[in-house]
């Protein structure tokens, strides 16, 4: 009893302390809840039900490798996004590599394709012909690509005289 009443400053400083301590944190909570969840929210909410395997995106490269005018065909899946970039040879119209893009979405399930977002990115052989990259986006559930505006070749600077 003795020491309490020596100390009694010293433990009120202590609880005083504390009990601050906890309201810190519970307003901290407060201002700024749900710290643990992801950045970006709950996007990937159901993705284990939607399994999409490499052997799948794999088979699709194959698949596309098979037409004389692709040079080289890599895939990705990041979140509910698949990234699948295709290169083809210079001769390939735009016309061409928008039909190529769009034979991609074809080879996947529709149940892949409703929750699943395709971007498919289609350039040259050739970096110097700039009407390229032709880039289609086909968004979760839906059924026809969107693709980039058409773009003419251009040619550099040329000082005629």
């Amino acid at each position: 009893m003795n020491f309490i009443k020596k100390n009694k400053f010293t433990i009120i400083a202590i609880i005083l302390f504390i009990l601050l301590v906890v309201v810190g944190v519970e307003v901290k909570n407060f201002l700024v809840p749900d710290e643990g969840k992801a950045v970006y929210g709950d996007r990937l909410d159901g993705i284990k039900d939607h399994p999409l395997s490499d052997e799948t995106l794999k088979g699709i490269a194959t698949a596309l490798k098979e037409n004389e005018k692709v040079v080289e065909v890599s895939s990705k899946l990041h979140g509910k996004i698949i990234n699948i970039i295709i290169t083809v040879t210079a001769d390939v119209s735009v016309n061409d590599a928008k039909t190529l893009a769009s034979s991609v979405s074809a080879m996947f399930k529709d149940s892949e394709l409703s929750f699943y977002s395709l971007q498919v990115y289609v350039k040259k052989e050739d970096a110097s012909l700039n009407n390229f990259p032709i880039i289609g986006y086909q968004d979760a559930g839906s059924k026809s690509m969107l693709f980039t505006k058409d773009r003419e070749i251009t040619v550099g600077d040329t000082n005629e005289e």
